[in-house]
This record gives structure tokens, sequence and C-alpha cells, in this order.
């Protein structure tokens, strides 16, 4: 996929004190679960579940607050029956203890959480959604190792170096140049290295670097 075709996930927006609980609650858990789907960590992976479950529950009644934000009432049912279908498919993946499976359903929960944030999201800043996308090549190369798949680690890694090229330079006087040194070395090892810990290294570098952005 693209990076231009990506939807701003929530954590683009989730400074907002609009963005409801629940949605931030669900991206918090989904992301929580692909971390420990990952890695196989099963009895993480099962708490993270329930807890995206408990989220989910409390979405259906966001309606209001989502059409007041300018969302389409249309866009929120869709995004709150994928949650439960996906819910359902993670709760198989987790027996099943597949870990490619149960990545690949919280990579879309992620998502979902992002689509029921949307309407909530400031839309002045151009570059928070650039920094979000990264994020979403980073968990995407993640996917690619767990599924042993190298020419779609190769496709989001050099998506993710043409962003960053054309990224970087605008960054420089907003951020500290220790944070974007530290980003160039981490995208550096995941390139050389094509290993599950340098890969979530870099995406812990743009949290790092998204966060440090936040703060100035």
């Amino acid at each position: 996929m693209p990076a231009a075709a990506v939807a701003m996930p929530l954590r683009a927006v989730a400074a907002s004190a609009a963005v409801p609980p629940a949605v931030r609650e669900l991206d918090a858990a989904a992301l929580a679960l692909f971390d420990a789907a990952e890695t196989g960590r099963w009895p993480q992976a099962r708490a993270a579940l329930d807890r995206a479950r408990q989220a989910a529950a409390e979405v259906g009644a966001l309606e209001a607050a989502y059409t007041e934000a300018g969302g389409e009432l249309h866009r929120f049912y869709a995004a709150k029956n994928a949650i439960g279908g996906d819910l359902i498919e993670a709760r198989t993946a987790l027996a099943a203890k597949d870990r490619r499976w149960l990545v690949s359903v919280a990579d879309r929960l992620i998502a979902r959480a992002g689509e029921l944030a949307l309407p909530f999201a400031p839309r002045a800043d151009a570059v928070t959604p650039r920094i979000e996308t990264l994020l979403f090549l980073a968990r995407r190369m993640r996917r690619a190792l767990v599924w042993e798949d190298p020419v779609g680690y190769r496709e989001a890694q050099r998506d993710f170096e043409s962003l960053w090229k054309s990224l970087r330079g605008e960054l420089a006087t907003s951020v500290d140049a220790k944070r974007l040194d530290a980003l160039d070395a981490a995208l550096a090892r995941a390139a050389r290295s094509r290993t599950i810990a340098d890969a979530r290294a870099l995406h812990d570098a743009v949290m790092a670097l998204r966060a440090d952005r936040r703060t100035r």
C-alpha cells in the first residue's frame, strides 16, 4: 500500500482532548496486542485483547460525538462493525497461537481506531500525518518479519526511507538533532539486520521523535 493511501492513525490526534477515551484505549490496547503477538507473548496478548474488547464495548455510545465532530454515520457503523469482526478473529487467532494471523488482526484494529478518531483530527498540521505514516510503515516492516516476507519488508523499508528523506529537513528546526540522528541510526540498523528487535526499535524511534516534536 502506498504511503499516501494511509489514513491518519489515532496517535496523530491523541493529544486532542476531544478524542473519546474509549477510542484512545482501543488504540492503545490494539498496539499492545500487536507488540505481544509479534513475539508470541500469549498471556500479554490475552490481556491486551481483553482491554480491546472492553474499549470496543464503549465505542457504540460514541455515535453522537462522532457525527457532531463531522464524521459520516455510515463510516462510524462500518468501523464499529469491522471492529466486532476483528475481535472475533483475534480471539480465534489467539486460541490458535498464530503470530502471523494475530499481528495482522491487531494491525487492522489500530487502523479502525484511527478511522474513528479522524473527525476529531486537527486539519492544519501537514507534518503530523507523515510522522504517523512513518509509524505505519515501521509497523508494516515488523509485520513482514513475522510473516517471513522479505519482499514486503524491503518495500516498506523503501517507502519509509523515501518519506523520511523528504521529511527530515522539515523537522530540523523543530526537533532536536540528536533525535533525528537516532532515527537515522535506527533505520540503518533495521535495513541492515532485518530483525524484529531492530524493526521495533525503529518504530520506537519514530514514536520518540513524535513526542519530542509535541513538547516544543
